[in-house]
C-alpha cells in the first residue's frame, strides 16, 4: 500500500444481497420479494469506502475468497479508487456475504457470513498488514464479525505508530461475547486503545445503563476513548471530547433504506478529522453524509463531498461556508 494513504482499516467487507419486501417477516411467515440486489458492502468496507468517496485515500486490509464475491469485492473498491494492495486473496476459500430483508420503512434484518475474512488471526495482521497501519493518518477497525485478537492486534499497531484509531462498536458486548468474537470484559478494556469511539445504541445502553445520550458519552470517555459519537437517529448526533459536548440535528430526507447509514456517518466523521474540523463542523458534516446514504438501497449509496457540501447549503446555509 502506498506511504501516503491516510486511512486504512481491518474489518467486515463483503457482499450484500438486498431483498426488498412488503414487511419483515416473523416465525413460520412466508412473503414474495419486490426485488433483490446485490452491492459491496461491510460495516469497515463501507467506512473506508466513505472516506474514499470525500476524496481522502484508503484501502481495506483484509481476506477474501477467489470467488465471485471476493472479484465483486475488488472490483467495487477499485471503482471508488480505494488501494487494493492490502487485499489477500485466499484461494478455495469463500469471501464474505450477508443477507438483508429491506422493508417498506427502510428497517431491515442482517444475516452475516464472514467466511474466510473470520479467520483472520492476530499474527496475520501484525504480518500481513503492520507497515501499512503503521503509515496511515487513521486506522478503523470495528466489533461485528471478526475476532477481539486481529482487531486488537491492529489497535497495538496503531498506537505504537501514532495513528489515530477509529473503533465502530457496532455490536452490543453481549452479542459479541454469545457469538464467541472474545468476553464482554476484554472487548470494554479495548476501548481503552481507542481515540475515536461509535457506538452503535445497544452496545452504549448496555455498557453505560444509560438512556440520555450525554451521560453515555461521559461515561464511554471514562474507559479510555478521548472522543465519543454517539448517533441519535431521528435526533441527529452527540460528539464529546476534549471538555467539549455538542449535539447536532440531523437532515431530513426521505429514508428509502437506513442500512449503512452509521457506516456513511462514521466515514465522515473520519474524514472531517482528518481536516481538523471541531466538533459541531464534524458533527455536520458526518450527519450529511449519512442522511445521503439513506436515500438509495444499498450499503455503498454514499455521496461524495460535493454532494454532501450541496445538502449542507441546502438545509444549513448560515453554516456551509465553514465546508
Amino acid at each position: 500500500m502506498a506511504q501516503d494513504t491516510q486511512v486504512v482499516g481491518i474489518g467486515s467487507c463483503g457482499v450484500d444481497y438486498f431483498a426488498i419486501v412488503p414487511r419483515l417477516l416473523g416465525p413460520e411467515e412466508k412473503i414474495n420479494a419486490d426485488r433483490m440486489e446485490v452491492h459491496a458492502g461491510g460495516v469497515t468496507g463501507n467506512n473506508l469506502t466513505q472516506v474514499g468517496r470525500l476524496g481522502a485515500t484508503a484501502g481495506w486490509l483484509g481476506l477474501i475468497g477467489d470467488d465471485e464475491s471476493g472479484r465483486l469485492i475488488t472490483k467495487a473498491f477499485a471503482d471508488d479508487g480505494l488501494d487494493l494492495s492490502g487485499i489477500e486473496v485466499i484461494k478455495g476459500e469463500q469471501s464474505t456475504f450477508v443477507w438483508i430483508p429491506v422493508d417498506a420503512q427502510g428497517e431491515r434484518c442482517i444475516y452475516m457470513f464472514p467466511n474466510v475474512n473470520g479467520k483472520l488471526t492476530a499474527s496475520q495482521v501484525r504480518s500481513l498488514f503492520a507497515p501499512k497501519i503503521a503509515a496511515a493518518k487513521h486506522f478503523h477497525t470495528e466489533a461485528s464479525q471478526l475476532a477481539l485478537p486481529p482487531v486488537k492486534e491492529g489497535m497495538l499497531i496503531a498506537r505504537d505508530a501514532g495513528v489515530r484509531v477509529i473503533f465502530d462498536l457496532d455490536v452490543a458486548p453481549s452479542f459479541f461475547a454469545q457469538t464467541k468474537l472474545g468476553t464482554e470484559k476484554e472487548l470494554i478494556e479495548s476501548l481503552k486503545l481507542v481515540d475515536v469511539l461509535k457506538p452503535c445504541k445497544a452496545a452504549a445502553r448496555e455498557i453505560t445503563g444509560e438512556t440520555d445520550y450525554e451521560k453515555m458519552a461521559t461515561k464511554l470517555l471514562a474507559l479510555g476513548p478521548k472522543t465519543v459519537a454517539v448517533t441519535m437517529g431521528a435526533d441527529g448526533c452527540l460528539i464529546a471530547g476534549g471538555g467539549k459536548m455538542v449535539q447536532v440535528a440531523p437532515f431530513k430526507v426521505t429514508v428509502v433504506d437506513s442500512t449503512g447509514a452509521g457506516d456513511a456517518f462514521m466515514g465522515g466523521l473520519s474524514y472531517g478529522l482528518l481536516q481538523g474540523w471541531g466538533h459541531q463542523q464534524v458533527g455536520i458534516f458526518a450527519n450529511a453524509c449519512a442522511a445521503i446514504w439513506c436515500t438509495k438501497v444499498g450499503a455503498r449509496s454514499m455521496g461524495k463531498r460535493d454532494e454532501v457540501v450541496a445538502l449542507i447549503k441546502s438545509q444549513r446555509p448560515e453554516e456551509a461556508s465553514a465546508f
